[in-house]
């Protein structure tokens, strides 16, 4: 049987970090430099063979690429309107790499823009499409025709079936929605399974004290048996940015057979 492990994790950009957002973050916690070692050596602690970040601003990313380019491949892209972009890294040992391409929401709200980074890998021959991305956020209650992270979702799951509907396929992100969204539900409907839902405590963000469950790694249904690793317990107290986690989001795991 095949295994690897997976990854996806929302790293915090710097530019996005502003005490009045984290008030219950220690001032070291943000600081720039200290978080940048930490946040270097957690990402590299997590030894995964495929990993799916966001928010990575283009220093971090030559620096992550300087650290793990002997063991993985990498792709990086980064929409005109943020600082910060997407890079998936997978391990050259595990996977065959194929190359990358780049999706550009049509959909997007006023000023922004965003991107799905897809990589085209193979197992042991089999092919493997695993795309990262970064979905924009809005309420649950707004309607599905304004709700620009839904249209966001969609349009991805459009390119999948337009590209490569056949292939096994890891959705990898920071979906900004929670399980009962219709960002969810959507790439539910369409074959894809949430390889986390029974992974208790499962909340991977306690953004303004309050936890939540908002990254995923979404599996083509019945091509994949996920493991979900272990979170540890957030609560409306948890410290995000700490001097033990270097971002407001918790990386969260899944080993795929």
């Amino acid at each position: 049987m095949n295994t690897f492990t997976a990854v996806t994790y929302n790293v915090l950009a710097q530019s996005h970090v502003h005490p009045d957002r984290y008030p219950l973050s220690r001032p070291e916690a943000l600081d720039p430099a200290r978080r940048r070692v930490l946040l270097l050596d957690r990402v590299a602690g997590l030894d995964a063979d495929l990993l799916c970040l966001q928010e990575v601003e283009p220093a971090v990313h030559d620096d992550l690429r300087a650290r793990l380019d002997a063991t993985h491949h990498t792709a990086y892209t980064r929409p005109d309107s943020r600082p910060d972009g997407l890079a998936v890294f997978a391990r050259r040992a595990t996977f065959a790499w194929h190359g990358h391409d780049v999706l550009r929401y049509q959909a997007r709200r006023r000023g922004t823009d965003g991107a799905a980074l897809t990589v085209r890998l193979a197992l042991d021959g089999q092919p493997l499409r695993v795309a990262c991305t970064h979905l924009a956020w809005q309420p649950d209650p707004t309607p599905p025709a304004e709700h620009v992270g839904l249209r966001q979702m969609l349009e991805l799951l459009a390119h999948r079936d337009s590209v490569a509907i056949d292939d096994t396929w890891i959705l990898a992100g920071d979906f900004n929605a929670t399980s009962q969204s219709a960002v969810v539900a959507a790439a539910l409907q369409r074959g894809m399974s949430e390889s986390c839902r029974s992974q208790r405590p499962w909340d991977t963000s306690a953004i303004n004290g309050r936890p939540r469950k908002i990254d995923y790694l979404l599996h083509s249904t019945g091509r994949l048996t996920p493991h979900p690793g272990t979170l540890p317990k957030l609560t409306r107290d948890s410290e995000l940015p700490s001097l033990i986690e270097p971002s407001d989001h918790l990386p969260l795991r899944v080993d795929f057979a």
